[in-house]
């Protein structure tokens, strides 16, 4: 058994924990008495959830809300202790072939202290990401708060009471409005949801967030959330009076305010939140033709220009590719998933750069004629890394839909370039954007189909719904269908879809308070009979247009 982080002083609070084994574990085996995370003092359980993923076994502290960080799952300057069972213990870690862990192991930590100055508490999953805070409603009634939402979770020790000022538009300067704010939703996966709770009751009308403070919240990397530029554009909100019977939102994917990083499972990749009025299907040309079919990876890997429809490369498996010093490119259509290790070893120059605007297919088209030694996977879906990547020389990540690192990605001299919508903590944080274009294909590529969604956040982001009424979706199927649907706002991160409570109709939820929308876009494969079908026409969704009642929020 092997523990990360091998460091066991100054851990950050939010570090996952993670326990690698020699076999597959037994997901029914891991508990808390099994695998416990505790106090030294006290002995108080550290909250927060454990995954079993293989020979992994992952415990994920819960994000805190509180401004003192007190309710956290790992709290600041504490000494911890992990406990492992095994044999004899008959309640112990056990194989899934039902061997039981060897021998019980214990091992100490102690997380981060607080310092004056503040010092770095939360480890930074999406190094050189700055999402800033975004209005999550227009409208509200005189009693309620104001909610901004941020794609990136918040420091809670960040936040200082009163510092959020609401300034009516047609008033003077003094007339503004004192908020406090109360982080109610903060998490890596879904971000943050942080309440404004105005200190006096506001009176009808239209007010903007003070544009030009200096406002103290910050994301887990230090990076400020106040982004002036940003507030500036934000639309007014309207203080209204309780007496219409009907509400409505307007989701019109012109900022990605409310677009949720949560994956959703068993699709081939994230769909494209473009903010410019649609959620599509962004897919690179340079995705290639599909010829080799559905590829299980492992070995030696010789082919230097692999087209295939997907690519698994499973957990415990290595895949090889040439150590020669020339271009290696590996595509697929679909979703591209390294579960186990991929190598590559070989002496390279570099001589390559990225020229902002250059189209990816021309980069590729340059870097093949000169046969420099750089690596570059590009998948037309997701590109999921849950292991490892281990190259010399170069490396180049491109996804049409999102590159999601759970595991390491390293390259010789630092040289990991991201052109996609990059999430985890895998990733060296020296990567680099490519600052390319994902030209779109021509003509239709596809070898099959290919399905692509995206979640949105809490709709409307108050909540606050007494009754749901109906749904208007405006949309374009062009070369494949679309699809809405709807569930509960709700939501725990790693749910299996089967239980998010999908309906068709906002109708069928009935008094869910706030609810999310399911956006699925499926494309078809070129249709030979077909001169239309012919050409890359992705699917759009336009608008989606909610009503209901609201209640008493």
């Amino acid at each position: 058994m092997r523990p990360r982080p091998s460091a066991r002083s100054g851990v950050y609070l939010n570090e996952t924990l993670v326990f690698h084994f020699s076999a597959d574990i037994d997901p029914a085996s891991v508990t808390r008495e099994s695998l416990a995370v505790r106090t030294v003092e006290g002995s108080v359980e550290a909250a927060g959830r454990f995954e079993v993923e293989g020979n992994w076994v992952r415990f994920l502290p819960d994000l805190g809300l509180a401004q003192d960080l007190s309710d956290g799952g790992l709290k600041p300057g504490t000494r911890y202790k992990v406990e492992l069972l095994g044999f004899p213990a008959p309640d112990g870690l056990r194989s899934a072939a039902g061997v039981p862990l060897s021998h019980g192991s214990l091992f100490h930590f102690e997380t981060a202290a607080l310092t004056d100055p503040p010092s770095q508490m939360f480890e930074e999953r999406a190094p050189g990401r700055r999402s800033g805070l975004s209005l999550a409603t227009d409208t509200m009634r005189p009693e309620q708060s104001i909610f901004l939402t941020s794609e990136e979770p918040i420091d809670p020790s960040t936040l200082v009471d009163g510092e959020f000022l609401f300034q009516p538009l047609h008033g003077a300067r003094s007339e503004a409005v004192p908020l406090d704010p109360i982080l109610r939703e903060n998490s890596h996966q879904a971000g943050a949801r942080l309440e404004l709770r105005p200190r006096r009751r506001l009176g009808p009308g239209q007010y903007r967030m003070a544009p030009d403070l200096s406002i103290s919240a910050r994301d887990f990397g230090g990076n400020s959330l106040w982004i002036p530029a940003r507030v500036s554009q934000w639309a007014s909100v309207q203080v209204r009076e309780a007496g219409e019977n009907q509400e409505a939102w307007v989701e019109s994917f012109l900022t990605s305010r409310l677009r949720s990083p949560l994956v959703v499972p068993d699709v081939d990749g994230a769909a494209h939140w473009r903010q410019d009025g649609t959620v599509t299907v962004r897919y690179p040309a340079a995705a290639g033709s599909g010829r080799e079919g559905h590829v299980q990876w492992g070995g030696n890997e010789g082919r230097t220009d692999l087209h295939a429809i997907s690519i698994h490369l499973a957990d415990e498996s290595e895949v090889v590719l040439s150590a020669l010093p020339e271009l290696v490119i590996v595509r697929t259509q679909g979703k591209l998933t390294l579960d186990g290790t991929l190598t590559r070893r070989s002496g390279t120059a570099d001589g390559m750069r990225f020229e902002r605007g250059t189209r990816l297919s021309d980069w590729l088209l340059d870097a093949s004629r000169r046969n420099l030694g750089w690596t570059v996977l590009v998948a037309g879906g997701d590109l999921v890394v849950n292991g490892e990547i281990q190259v010399d020389g170069p490396l180049l990540l491109v996804a049409g839909g999102r590159i999601r690192v759970t595991g390491k990605v390293r390259a010789q001299n630092l040289e990991v370039w991201l052109a996609g919508s990059p999430v985890g903590a895998g990733l060296d944080p020296t990567a680099s954007e490519a600052l390319i274009v994902l030209d779109p294909p021509l003509d239709n590529p596809l070898v099959e189909p290919l399905t692509f969604a995206v979640l949105s956040g809490p709709m409307p982001p108050a909540g606050g719904v007494m009754r749901w009424g109906r749904a208007e979706v405006q949309g374009e199927a062009r070369n494949g269908r679309f699809r809405v649907e709807y569930l509960p706002a709700a939501l725990r991160p790693g749910e299996p879809k089967s239980e998010w409570g999908l309906v068709s109709s906002p109708r069928d939820l009935l008094s869910a308070p706030a609810l999310r929308l399911l956006l699925s876009l499926t494309v078809e494969p070129a249709d030979r009979g077909s001169r239309a079908r012919l050409k890359w026409d992705p699917p759009v969704i336009d608008d989606v247009r909610l009503q209901w009642e609201p209640g008493n929020r």
